[in-house]
This record gives C-alpha cells, sequence and structure tokens, in this order.
C-alpha cells in the first residue's frame, strides 16, 4: 500500500471526509510519529554500549515504535571487497503488538 491508497483507505473510514481531510490527517500522524522518534532518539546514547531501546511510540494492540543503538562492526565493500568500518549508530525498530500479529 502506498500513501495514496493510504489516504483514500483514511478516507474511506472516515464516512463522508473529503480526500484534503485525509491527507491532513495522515500528516498530522505522520508528523506526530517523527516528532516523538526524534525526541526518543535523542535519549540513546550512540557511544553508550549499555544502552536500553527508547521507547517513541507504544500503541497497545497494534506494536511500539522504538530508537536502539547499533554497536560499530566492519564490513565489506561490495564492489571493491576491501573490508570497512561501520560506526555505531542509532536505528528506528518496531516491534508489532500481539492484536496486529492476530491480524495475520
Amino acid at each position: 500500500m502506498n500513501k495514496s491508497e493510504l489516504v483514500s483507505e483514511i478516507q474511506a473510514n472516515l464516512g463522508g471526509a473529503s480526500k484534503a481531510d485525509a491527507e491532513n490527517a495522515l500528516s498530522a500522524v505522520l508528523a506526530s510519529v517523527k516528532t516523538a522518534i526524534k525526541k526518543a532518539g535523542k535519549t540513546v546514547k550512540v557511544s553508550d554500549k549499555g544502552a536500553k531501546p527508547a521507547v517513541a511510540i507504544q500503541l497497545v494492540g497494534f506494536g511500539t515504535f522504538f530508537v536502539t543503538r547499533r554497536n560499530a562492526r566492519s564490513g565489506i565493500n561490495p564492489i571493491t571487497k576491501a573490508p570497512l568500518k561501520i560506526k555505531a549508530s542509532k536505528a528506528i525498530k518496531f516491534k508489532p503488538g500481539a492484536g496486529l500479529k492476530d491480524a495475520l
């Protein structure tokens, strides 16, 4: 499903809402998710090896978005086959809730 299909689905679920209203609703939700993830990301330190994931958004029955730390590691350049070092970084992860798992 792409963004325009999602907007159409939201419009259908809202009943008599216009496409613009559905787009505004989706934009508001996505902006809120982005803000929450950005805020949670500030609490996770890349250099802190013992850092626990920071929960950004927890929606009971749907799932949890959280920010976690990825350790530094070595890799291989796929073109040149030369070894390289990949720096520690932050990653966004999603863990589906029971309600979402049951929907499968």
